[in-house]
């Protein structure tokens, strides 16, 4: 069986027009086709069995554990697994890695960068921005999303041509806790690194880069390795930046959707919201799909579903209604 590491591209023909044709979007896995293979998908139910509440109190705090695990999937989690179906897919549509238009862009990438610049290059990226209260669920949510797409895809051929190149699906990094940008850079090169197996942190040391050439070097390589989505959580950080680094960063991911077509999702708690209404002007661009402010939950639909789901879940001697 493929692992997340070790995933050899095979090419699923597509449905959608501007899906065919392009060996970064047929790679990925198939685009969920309703609500209850999405619900299937998501859903981890752990081993439980009824005799395990004859146990000895010792044991039966052991399985107690096993609920860590236990994910049911909600109507908001539909709504996110959704999303970034659609962020990678339409980041991609305009970065079809077979068309001369995509190795002319790495040379205009690397050429004309610059943070400030939103119009060079019309990009179909889409992204979004997630709030919510700390410990709402934000980061299980989305690492349960991701774990449906394999990190990294190896490709060989495509089309009956030689076609070499790992291409990233997708990368989760938190916001350094003091918002510093070249802290993120160098996380940036650390996680590829670990994705790919390489040595990309060794070649860009903070010591001898400034931060706007790791800025471009980071743009280059997510270009080159077919970078679908950049995730950025604990965004809430931004609030430690010092003058100006908030702005600077927040408008380093806007260039990273329209300039080289990278989606960006950013996640953070409601502190983040004063930095991303005052500071970021393009934040309706950077979060082409809405954002979801993700609240409590209430006493409806969704709390019954998960209540009546992990209801069965007892390991006490009698059993609660």
């Amino acid at each position: 069986m493929k692992t997340k590491d070790d995933y050899i591209a095979e090419y699923i023909p597509q449905v959608i027009e501007d899906y065919k044709g392009n060996p970064f979007i047929e790679a990925l896995p198939p685009i969920m086709p309703s609500a209850e293979a999405a619900v299937n998908a998501l859903s981890v139910k752990p081993v439980y069995s009824e005799a395990e509440r004859e146990l000895e109190t010792y044991y039966r705090l052991h399985s107690t554990v096993r609920l860590s695990r236990y994910f049911q999937p909600l109507y908001t989690h539909l709504d996110i697994e959704q999303r970034v179906s659609r962020s990678i897919r339409q980041g991609y549509v305009s970065r079809n890695p077979v068309t001369p238009r995509y190795v002319q862009r790495y040379q205009q990438i690397e050429q004309r960068f610059e943070p400030a610049d939103f119009r060079s290059v019309r990009s179909t990226a889409i992204g979004f921005t997630m709030i919510g209260m700390s410990g709402v669920g934000k980061t299980t949510a989305i690492d349960r999303v991701m774990s449906l797409y394999p990190q990294c895809i190896t490709h060989t051929k495509y089309a009956g041509k030689p076609f070499y190149l790992k291409q990233v699906v997708w990368m989760k990094l938190d916001c350094p806790y003091d918002g510093s940008i070249k802290g993120l850079c160098l996380n940036f090169f650390s996680e590829l690194d670990r994705i790919l197996q390489t040595d990309y942190a060794k070649s860009f040391p903070a010591s001898r880069n400034t931060v706007d050439t790791m800025m471009v070097k980071m743009s280059v390589l997510a270009h080159t390795h077919g970078l679908g989505l950049l995730i950025i959580d604990e965004i809430q950080h931004l609030s430690q930046a010092k003058s100006g680094g908030s702005e600077k960063m927040l408008n380093f991911f806007v260039t990273l959707v329209n300039t080289i077509g990278v989606p960006v999702v950013l996640i953070g708690t409601p502190k983040a919201l004063p930095i991303l209404q005052s500071e970021f002007r393009q934040a309706r661009r950077g979060s082409g799909q809405g954002d979801l402010v993700w609240n409590h939950m209430k006493n409806d639909e969704s709390w019954e579903i998960m209540l009546r789901a992990m209801w069965k879940y007892q390991w006490t001697r009698h059993k609660s209604p």
